[in-house]
């Protein structure tokens, strides 16, 4: 069968050659079959059986069960080729024509098994700007007919990395001119696990890009989109259609419009703040993130459309608003949740059925699944409406009703799959194949008188007739009960245990079932394809649907979320302050004990409270004090209720982060490194309306340059908010150096700290955020606490002794009788320049002309001014 000579294996060498890097599922009969190099790969992926035949390498699996092994090679991050049979076997004259009907990969699939279906599966694309200076990015989920476009004007490397971070795309899409390109090299590094897919730059042409995009939409001009002189964003949407179409190998239909995302309607959230938040998933898991907690959406379109708000906070106040009135609207309607949700309960994915329907690959029981789900979605629309719930989506429910409709008339309620194999039609839909039906019952009942009367006949009473698509009919008889067989007995095949017959009779009445079966099975088909044609018509209706049952989903399970945990809706207008009543951490205090976790005010806002120092013990509660403030002004910010007593926001743009301590050796940057970079792009892009999240600056470092480092940022944010007003964010600052607590003395500056109680020698770290510097770090004590063995903490109380003895600068944080006012000593490092006022000795040596000194005049001014400084006279 291997051999390279025969007709099959130059079939799958021409075939093989146009998918070179792909491997090639190649069908033959109930098998796809792999050969040479793509065999040994896929054995070891898949972990198959290697054999060979003419010493060709090859494996295989049964094409009834490639999903699950599909499913494997697209997990691997491969390609695969699908190359199916075009005709029947039986019918064809030679060998049987063959092609590729559809490409695989990490970022085109649209099979459910093969798919996450609470996740978007992305695709983006990108066109860069000769110069390297603005960029063009597309995004498209081709199993929903989601597609975006984006404009990136400025700092386009960074501004993709936080696209890519925001959709976590499966597949990014260049040109392969950028082969060259350090650039693009250094951002598809920073990904290592998203698959590249590089075509050839002219599908990224502008005027090809656009013509495509024309094509594919069908009208004259992308005005309509917002994109007509966006060339870069024309280039990256027009190269990812016709990359998608060719991978699809059919048009796609669903895809119905382009999104233009304007990036300043949305919270910006850089790489490094989705990470440190832990919003979804980390490093490949989604538990214990915001979204693991607050998700409790029941269908997927609703959880997919959940994530894309949590990473797509809103910034107008009235559109956070209105989605608020709706979470509103189902937590107090709570009978009306409870009833809704039942419906959801039943809903499945409308909108990756509707894409599958769009590319021709809808099978009958996804029909009856899409049915189904119609149902319930209706149903929960009329009950949704009828209450008040405004959604002009719904309009299309009286179109999604006829859908219903023409698929309970046609289908049977538990079809078959296969569409060319019968039993899919209902007997009463049409005239011509209920007698076709009759036919294939009537010769069903023939074969079992047949059996029956054959019994007798040989007195063998476990002969049974059987049917398989190889040979058709045939009479099974044991090994032992061959003896009773009779002369009109034909036989056909010999197995282990049994022998296969058949008699004239048989094989004249199988003609005509079989003739029967084949134009009834041809009508079925027939009568399918018709209906599955007459629903695409109705396909905007189905997608219209889709969206409005996915936004009652998302906001009905933000009402659950927000009874079920005791949420509170938040006040949200345009002003500048923060205040957060008894604020929680949505995800701690998920897994804490009942009622373990300690609330936390926080108010920040453009006047008094415009920074907050905050210091306090090591494992006290500071990180996850600023995580929860950042994480209820996200969550307001979508449109949710917030875990807090009471929370007032004012719209925020941006939020940033600079927390804890991590490197990145695949990019060559150190702890510190890190540290710096997420640094200087805070305070490169922070404007007034940013919450700046930082945390322990300067830790990658010496104790003095870790110091000095942080001190200056502290300063740098404070000259920001007194000096510059476009650039005031709104900060919370916690840090391990005590000395930064004397910043308190700038206006806008407050000290806070974490709450430390000492009992007979216990120290309890109370969680609770209040006012004024902290005592000291306990940081040994941390280190008791997490078992460090006790000579070592032992060791480590000596040291920090001599060091505050020897220790060359010092800060009293607190001194007796204070009431918590820090204080500077003498030997003190100023905090600003100007305070370093040159004394009359630094002048005097300052205007010394040391080439014309004397060795005596040099030695009596070295021992007057010795005089004066024993005197006490530092001038």
């Amino acid at each position: 069968m291997a051999d390279e000579s025969t007709p099959m294996m130059r079939q799958y060498r021409e075939i093989k050659a146009k998918y070179p890097d792909a491997f090639l599922f190649f069908r033959l009969g109930d098998f796809y079959e792999m050969f040479f190099d793509d065999a040994v790969e896929a054995s070891r992926i898949l972990e198959l059986t290697l054999t060979k035949r003419n010493d060709i390498p090859m494996c295989g699996v049964p094409y009834h069960a490639a999903d699950n092994y599909l499913a494997r090679m697209i997990k691997a991050g491969k390609k695969v080729a699908i190359c199916d049979q075009l005709e029947d076997p039986r019918q064809a004259k030679g060998i049987v024509k063959r092609d590729v009907t559809q490409v695989m990969t990490p970022g085109t699939v649209i099979e459910n098994r093969l798919l996450d279906g609470r996740s978007n599966n992305y695709t983006l694309s990108i066109a860069l700007a000769e110069n390297g200076e603005s960029a063009g990015i597309a995004v498209a989920d081709v199993s929903t007919g989601e597609f975006i476009s984006i404009e990136i004007a400025h700092d386009p490397i960074a501004s993709i990395a936080d696209e890519i971070a925001r959709f976590a795309p499966k597949e990014i899409l260049i040109p392969d001119t950028y082969e060259e390109n350090a650039d693009i090299a250094a951002l598809l590094k920073r990904s290592p696990d998203i698959y590249v897919s590089r075509v050839g730059g002219w599908s990224f042409a502008a005027d090809y890009a656009r013509d495509t995009l024309i094509r594919h939409f069908a009208v004259a001009t992308l005005k309509g989109f917002g994109i007509d002189d966006t060339p870069l964003v024309i280039s990256a949407a027009g190269g990812l259609i016709h990359y998608l179409s060719e991978m699809q190998k059919s048009s796609l239909s669903h895809i119905r419009t382009l999104s233009l995302y304007n990036r300043s309607a949305h919270m910006v959230l850089d790489d490094a703040t989705q990470t440190s938040l832990e919003l979804a998933a980390v490093s490949g898991k989604n538990d214990r993130t915001l979204l693991s907690v607050i998700d409790e959406t029941l269908t997927g379109m609703g959880a997919r459309r959940l994530k894309q708000f949590i990473v797509n906070p809103l910034i107008d106040a009235n559109a956070v608003n209105e989605r608020l009135d709706r979470v509103d609207f189902f937590v107090t309607n709570a009978a009306v949740r409870s009833s809704v949700r039942d419906d959801l309960k039943q809903v499945h994915d409308i909108e990756r059925l509707v894409t599958r329907l769009a590319l021709g690959r809808l099978n009958p029981k996804d029909m009856v699944s899409l049915k189904l789900s119609l149902m319930n979605a209706c149903a929960g629309a009329e009950k949704l409406l009828a209450d008040g719930y405004k959604d002009e989506r719904f309009a299309s429910e009286k179109e999604c009703r006829v859908v219903i409709d023409i698929i309970e008339r046609a289908l049977l309620e538990e079809p078959a799959i296969a569409i060319n194999e019968g039993g899919i039609i209902k007997d009463g839909f049409d005239a011509t194949l209920a007698k076709y039906n009759e036919a294939r019952r009537e010769g069903r009942q023939w074969i079992l008188a047949l059996e029956e009367e054959y019994k007798k006949e040989t007195g063998i009473s476990n002969l049974r007739i059987r049917y398989n698509n190889i040979i058709g009919y045939f009479i099974e008889v044991t090994k032992g009960q061959l003896k009773n067989v009779t002369s009109t007995f034909i036989k056909r095949q010999t197995l282990v245990g049994s022998e296969r017959f058949t008699t004239e009779k048989l094989s004249a009445h199988e003609a005509v079932i079989n003739d029967a079966n084949e134009k009834g099975n041809s009508l079925e088909e027939k009568i399918y394809l018709t209906v599955r044609e007459e629903i695409r018509t109705h396909i905007d209706a189905l997608k219209s649907m889709a969206e409005a049952i996915a936004l009652a989903d998302v906001f009905s399970a933000l009402a659950q979320c927000a009874v079920k945990r005791r949420y509170t809706r938040p006040h949200i207008d345009t002003g500048s302050a923060i205040d957060i009543k008894d604020g929680r951490h949505p995800v701690v205090e998920e897994y804490l004990s009942s009622n373990a976790f300690i609330p936390n005010d926080v108010t920040l806002d453009a006047s008094e409270h415009r920074l907050i120092i905050i210091t306090g013990p090591n494992m006290s509660g500071k990180s996850t004090y600023l995580r929860q403030t950042a994480l209820i002004v996200l969550l307001a910010q979508i449109g949710s209720f917030v875990p807090a007593r009471e929370a007032s926001i004012g719209i925020v743009d941006r939020i940033f982060t600079r927390v804890g301590a991590s490197d990145n050796i695949a990019r060559g940057e150190s702890t510190f490194l890190v540290e710096m970079n997420e640094t200087a792009n805070i305070l490169n892009n922070c404007t007034n309306r940013s919450l700046i999240i930082m945390d322990e600056i300067g830790r990658g470092t010496s104790t003095y340059d870790g110091m000095a480092i942080a001190w200056a940022i502290a300063w740098a944010i404070v000259e920001y908010l007194s000096g510059n007003p476009k650039k005031a964010g709104k900060t919370l600052f916690a840090t391990h150096y005590h000395e930064l607590t004397l910043l308190e003395e700038l206006p806008g500056v407050k000290n806070a700290s974490v709450l430390v109680r000492e009992h007979k020698g216990e120290i309890v770290f109370m969680k609770k955020v209040v006012a004024g510097p902290a005592k000291a770090s306990y940081g040994i004590y941390a280190a008791k606490l997490a078992g460090v063995p006790g000579s070592v903490t032992t060791r480590a109380e000596a040291i920090l002794a001599q060091l505050e003895r020897d220790g060359e600068v010092q800060v009293n944080i607190l001194e007796k009788g204070s009431a918590g006012k820090a204080s500077k000593k003498k030997d003190m490092l100023p905090l600003f320049a100007d305070e370093a006022k040159e004394s009359e000795i630094e002048a005097e040596i300052r205007k010394i002309d040391a080439d014309t000194l004397t060795p005596l005049a040099a030695l009596q001014m070295i021992s007057t001014w010795k005089e004066r400084l024993h005197s006490g006279d530092q001038k």
